[in-house]
């Protein structure tokens, strides 16, 4: 496998993870912004991911493990730039010889490289040509001083070559990428209408992000406990002890969870795409217990307890969750809701409750 393409899988796949990562914070903005978290979002989120690690990939690896030659510097500009051997451009010989030119292709491939940063600028940030052009030439900066520095000294010298046609180069890339897509991204937003009735995909995104919370601040917790012990307390890993570790990583996102349900009536995925609870089968303590107890409590249980077991049953347990949402009925209110008798509805941001008039869409 050539460097390229290992250099675009490592990207697509550790972008991947960063785009779930973010999920949580993205979804809680976008049904702040607009009610809505589209097809199109979830495509610029994972997009947006994969190309941050490609810029990272594609500048900086592979990092060299053992002997290598220190790579210098260019300073002159435009030097890089006037070592591209035109040629002909009038025959088919001289285009087949420019496209196969070293510095050229340099040249065109650091280009391609930043216009779809451009584009990003204007679609996520809806700023235009100068913040765009800016922000090209600090990333560009930012990836040649790593590269001058050896990764920040962390290589007694550069192994990549500090190229000041790049910084050029670089950010002409951001911009030629935010003047293209100005012809296809309006930078003003259309006029909000907000969802006036709860959608099965809202639903499905908050219980994703409620399985998410739970694994990530566990898994957070679950490092931090090993990172403590392992380098600090300087505990062998073989006498590493599991049962703390256990309830630090289950135990405390089951609490936080359990807090949410209990106290305001909504677990933290509820939280995040903004709806909440309302009516309840009996008093709202016993009708928030019933929803713990049929909806978040049993699926951080399953994964704290150890046995071959607990696996198949809680995927079963999650798509019998995930199914119970499918009915209209009740606005998908789904299996906790349902057993404790309680409704959803959506929270308003409240520039949006005190504009008038306010529009609704189902």
């Amino acid at each position: 496998m050539s460097d390229q393409v290992l250099n675009a899988v490592i990207a697509t796949v550790l972008g991947s993870v960063v785009a779930v990562v973010l999920l949580i914070p993205v979804a809680a903005v976008e049904y702040r912004k607009d009610g809505r978290l589209g097809p199109r979002d979830l495509t610029v989120l994972l997009s947006g991911a994969v190309y941050g690690l490609a810029l990272w990939t594609y500048t900086l690896l592979p990092m060299p493990a053992g002997d290598y030659t220190c790579a210098g510097r260019q300073t002159v500009p435009f030097d890089t730039i006037r070592g591209i051997d035109w040629g002909d451009l009038g025959s088919r010989a001289g285009l087949a010889a420019l496209v196969h030119d070293a510095a050229f292709l340099q040249v065109a491939l650091n280009v391609l490289l930043f216009v779809p940063l451009g584009w990003f600028v204007r679609r996520i940030a809806r700023r235009g040509v100068v913040v765009a052009t800016l922000l090209g030439f600090s990333v560009s900066l930012l990836i040649e001083t790593t590269q001058a520095t050896g990764v920040w000294h962390l290589y007694d010298c550069a192994y990549r070559l500090f190229d000041v046609d790049d910084l050029m180069i670089n950010t002409l890339g951001a911009t030629l990428g935010s003047l293209v897509s100005a012809v296809l991204i309006r930078r003003q937003r259309p006029e909000v209408v907000w969802p006036s009735t709860i959608t099965l995909g809202r639903r499905w995104v908050g219980m994703v992000c409620d399985g998410l919370f739970v694994v990530l601040l566990g898994s957070t917790l679950s490092i931090a406990w090993r990172a403590v012990q392992l380098y600090v307390l300087e505990v062998p890993f073989a006498e590493l002890p599991t049962t703390p570790e256990r309830l630090l990583q289950w135990g405390v996102p089951g609490l936080v969870e359990a807090a949410a349900v209990l106290l305001a009536g909504r677990t933290v995925g509820e939280w995040v795409v903004s709806v909440r609870t309302t009516g309840g089968r009996g008093p709202a303590p016993v009708a928030r217990l019933l929803k713990l107890a049929t909806g978040v409590g049993p699926f951080v249980a399953l994964l704290a307890i150890p046995g071959a077991w607990t696996g198949p049953v809680l995927a079963l347990f999650v798509l019998t969750t995930l199914a119970a949402a499918v009915p209209r009925a009740g606005g998908h209110r789904g299996l906790a809701q349902g057993v404790a008798g309680l409704d959803l509805e959506i929270v308003l941001p409240r520039a949006a409750r005190e504009r008038e008039p306010v529009r609704s869409a189902s």
